[in-house]
């Protein structure tokens, strides 16, 4: 019994035995492997390495050799520095499936549809290489010849150039316009204007017709706007007869007048706020015989009845009493307004002499230097006596002839004439003697002048009257002068 009991524990030690022996050859043999893998994949990292630089060392080589000749700068393979083929050379040599033929194929640039198995033997290329090859050779030996003769080469570069731009001409001559939305402004229509002999006066364009599409120029109803204030001015405009027949009243007009364009330019109003009131003050005093010492008073609430018409701010009435120095009160100017509305049967319609004067000024181009010059001879017809009775729209347009004649400007043409309202030379040489012995004799109105001698009217009175006094000593004749 007991040697059979002994038998089958030798046979399990010996079967213990036998695997620990297989487990330890079979580390033997893993280290081994690994170490083998090791070998293999540092050999090809050298050997790749090596390739590395042998294509930096040939990429320097051929910069320096191109930067003496001029050619064009060699690219380098950029298949050789990529991390993805480094990968696939380990990984297919470990494997060992083609250990001898990856060492020496280069990769092709097209990986999806080239077998990985097919190595091309003897060295050869593939023919995309080929033909990269050829398009190089090609291009440093063109380069190479136009080093040699760079003269002309630019000759053929520029009459390449030129032919290019002349063919593009003519091709854009042949192509269709596209629609522009910005309109195309043609030329003024011109128009005659003939006598009752059927001569021929004078020929004007049709200015207004530029201005189609400003809606703010109504350009459909100037005429009409215009025709209808030449009829207002013929009824608004105060009788001389009538004024007359209050005593002194031609001194007393001009020191009130003096005043109030004092308080017009203290307060900075507009210019038709000015010639409003004096036109209510004018047609007021033609019905109503006002004492002296009530004549401030007229003046006052003329102006502040001006300024609530014209202006968007209107000064207080507190500053118009304070500005009389006690003469008058704020509740005598309420009922002087009261009264001369009353007596005018609230009629301020008043066709305003710088409205025509704007009217005028675009015949002359809006030119800022005559319009400025023009402004203070037509304030001249108003603040003077004589000026009473004289149509606002013929001052304003011997105030334009009158400044352009001091700027040296051409004569008076059919356009200056249709857009003043048809007033010739031979109708405007009246009004224009009258403004040139204004300005030549005495200053009897100083705040006027003071006020036109700023800069902000670019010292027109000084001009005026430096050029009206030359003009008289030489004798010259102001009609006819630079024409």
């Amino acid at each position: 019994m007991s040697n059979k009991s002994m038998i089958p524990s030798s046979r399990n030690d010996e079967t213990i035995h036998n695997n620990e022996n297989n487990i330890k050859e079979n580390a033997i043999v893993g280290n081994v492997q690994r170490a083998v893998l090791n070998n293999v994949t540092n050999t090809m990292l050298a050997q790749d390495e090596n390739s590395h630089n042998s294509a930096l060392r040939s990429l320097k080589t051929s910069l320096t050799i191109a930067k003496k000749e001029g050619t064009r700068i060699p690219q380098i393979n950029k298949d050789i520095l990529s991390r993805s083929t480094l990968l696939n050379n380990i990984s297919n040599n470990a494997q060992g499936k083609t250990e001898t033929e990856n060492s020496h194929s280069s990769v092709s640039d097209n990986k999806e549809n080239q077998n990985p198995y097919l190595a091309s033997k003897n060295n050869q290329l593939s023919s995309i290489q080929e033909e990269e090859r050829e398009y190089n050779t090609q291009e440093i030996q063109s380069n190479l010849h136009s080093t040699q003769q760079p003269n002309a080469n630019v000759e053929e570069q520029h009459n390449y150039l030129q032919a290019n731009h002349e063919n593009d001409i003519s091709t854009d001559m042949t192509k269709k316009r596209p629609i522009s939305t910005v309109v195309e402004q043609d030329l003024p229509k011109k128009y005659k204007v003939c006598t009752e002999n059927g001569e021929e006066e004078y020929e004007w364009e049709d200015l207004d017709e530029e201005d189609s599409n400003d809606p703010f120029m109504v350009s459909e109803y100037v005429n009409d706007i215009f025709g209808y204030l030449h009829q207002l001015e013929i009824s608004t405009l105060p009788a001389k007869e009538n004024l007359k027949k209050h005593k002194n009243i031609n001194q007393n007009r001009d020191i009130l007048v003096n005043w109030l364009v004092k308080i017009h330019n203290k307060f900075g109003l507009l210019p038709e706020t000015l010639y409003l009131a004096i036109n209510i003050m004018d047609r007021f005093l033609c019905k109503e015989l006002v004492q002296l010492d009530k004549l401030q008073l007229v003046g006052t609430s003329c102006l502040f009845i001006a300024s609530k018409y014209e202006e968007v701010y209107s000064p207080s009435i507190k500053h118009f009493a304070s500005e009389t120095d006690g003469a008058c009160t704020e509740d005598e100017i309420k009922e002087g307004e009261k009264f001369i509305l009353k007596t005018l049967e609230f009629s301020l319609k008043y066709p305003n002499p710088m409205n025509f004067l704007r009217r005028i000024s675009k015949a002359d181009d809006y030119d800022i230097q005559s319009r400025t010059l023009a402004k203070f001879l037509l304030e001249i017809s108003l603040v003077d006596f004589r000026f009473i009775g004289i149509l606002p729209s013929l001052c304003a347009a011997a105030a334009m002839f009158l400044s352009r004649k001091m700027l040296g400007k051409g004569k008076w043409d059919g356009n200056l004439i249709h857009y003043s309202g048809g007033y010739t030379k031979s109708q405007l040489a009246p009004v224009c003697d009258m403004i040139m012995d204004y300005l030549v004799s005495p200053i009897v109105h100083d705040e006027f002048h003071r006020k036109y001698q700023s800069r902000r009217f670019m010292k027109a009175s000084i001009i005026s009257v430096q050029w009206a006094l030359k003009v008289r000593k030489n004798g010259y004749d102001i009609m006819t002068l630079h024409e």
